[in-house]
């Protein structure tokens, strides 16, 4: 496999604040939105394949060792902003006479199309009657994964057809944007990096998700969780996500590009999260994306490369988009949602405890939004391994206090000498009425 770089890309490691990256594409005029980096079934050549739905309208495949456009494919058709994704068959489909290195993506007039790469023309197609904005189509053995986005806030879907299009499953989701193959698994079946689904989809909204569907259509696992669950995390408009590593116990990272602000941020299996660079997000007084202090302006792809690395596609290049490949991930600020109006009864302790030996600050708002009042402690350790049923687990108590209903209440844990090993948190109710208590962290 060729893993250097050609001469007609950038070689340099460029970087902000300790964010390092390469890049491995960019081009006046580009705006290439994704991208995938594969072995080109055609010559066995490493090949960057890309979609850019907003300038040229077209599929890109990119030769990674020669520096090169090797070829250029524009989607038929004037209305919709597509393609926004570009699949290269990896192997034929003869069904729909589709041959390994032609394209699957979709057109400007609302259909999913397979485009013959030699003749440079649309020899299948797939329309369905409530499509929008079709999205992303992925092929599996029986048939494809296809998204809609919707149109308007209305619509949009998540759908395994097979090959004539006949509906197996839908899940309807607004917005619905990027789909992602979970493949990795050992032959024991310890070591995958599935949490029990076959897909990662993502729902691209102003607090959007990140949705593992299993072959059947059903939701095994989703960031964010829902109103009165623990442990969670706000997404602002994520893009496209993918699952990293290949360990055991659900020890996998989930990485997610955001398009408001830029950002990329790896969540693990409590969707807390573990490295990345994001930023913040509002709409006071209207919406407005507020680019990183990284130098990440919009991110509208992230992707794993052949190399093993993390590449990513953001709007940073001036009128165009870049595609690199990240280098350095700087130590961030960032934040997650421990609870979301809970209501947490005679008692609760919020679960897992937080790994905080690595941590120099944690900080948390307790926020009370119900008529009861709620008395909270947290509890700190030095023990470096909580297993209870071999060693007896001590806590000490770092602080405490009340929340009255319709107050805000702020903790902070200075771990600056790295002390406390691991911190819990643990909360009840101690009035009469309705709780709804929330608990928004930010982690350094």
């Amino acid at each position: 496999m060729n893993t250097q770089l050609g001469d007609g890309m950038e070689r340099g490691v460029y970087g902000f604040r300790g964010f390092k990256f390469r890049t491995l594409f960019y081009r006046h005029g580009y705006t290439v939105h994704y991208a995938e980096h594969v072995v080109d079934p055609r010559d066995g050549r490493e090949k960057l394949v890309m979609a850019d739905p907003h300038n040229r309208f077209s599929v890109v495949i990119y030769d990674v060792g020669k520096g090169v456009i090797e070829e250029e494919l524009v989607v038929p058709g004037k209305t919709i902003p597509n393609p926004h994704i570009a699949h290269i068959l990896l192997e034929d489909i003869s069904v729909i006479g589709g041959r390994a290195g032609d394209i699957v993506c979709a057109d400007r007039e609302g259909r999913w199309v397979l485009i013959d790469r030699d003749e440079k023309r649309v020899k299948w197609s797939l329309s369905l009657e409530d499509t929008a904005w079709p999205h992303d189509i992925v092929p599996i053995e029986e048939g494809f994964i296809v998204t809609d986005y919707g149109s308007g806030g209305e619509g949009g879907f998540v759908r395994k057809v097979d090959f004539n299009g006949v509906t197996k499953w839908s899940l309807p989701m607004s917005g619905a944007a990027k789909v992602s193959r979970i493949f990795g698994s050992t032959a024991s079946g310890i070591h995958s990096n599935s949490f029990g689904g076959d897909y990662i989809v993502t729902q691209n909204s102003d607090v959007g998700g990140v949705y593992e569907l299993d072959d059947e259509g059903r939701v095994v696992w989703k960031c964010p969780k829902s109103y009165g669950e623990v442990n969670s995390i706000w997404l602002f408009k994520p893009h496209s996500a993918f699952r990293l590593g290949l360990a055991e116990a659900g020890g996998n990272l989930t990485i997610v590009g955001l398009e408001a602000g830029g950002g990329i941020v790896a969540i693990d299996y409590y969707c807390r999260p573990r490295w990345g660079i994001t930023s913040t997000y509002s709409h006071i007084p209207v919406l407005h994306y507020r680019p990183s202090t990284y130098g990440l302006l919009e991110t509208t792809h992230v992707f794993p490369t052949l190399w093993g690395t993390i590449g990513a596609i953001d709007w940073r290049g001036y009128a165009g988009s870049a595609v690199i490949e990240i280098v350095e991930i700087p130590r961030t600020p960032l934040t997650w949602v421990l609870a979301l109006g809970i209501d947490p009864g005679d008692g609760v302790l919020l679960d897992p405890p937080l790994e905080v030996l690595d941590r120099e600050f944690v900080a948390m708002d307790l926020v009370n939004s119900g008529e009861a009042k709620v008395r909270w402690s947290l509890h700190v350790t030095r023990q470096p391994a909580l297993i209870e049923s071999k060693h007896s687990v001590k806590w000490q108590l770092y602080s405490s206090g009340i929340v009255e209903p319709g107050s805000v209440q702020s903790i902070e844990l200075d771990n600056r000498r790295n002390m406390f090993t691991f911190a819990r948190v643990y909360v009840e109710k101690v009035s009469g009425g309705r709780a709804a208590l929330s608990i928004f962290v930010v982690w350094l």
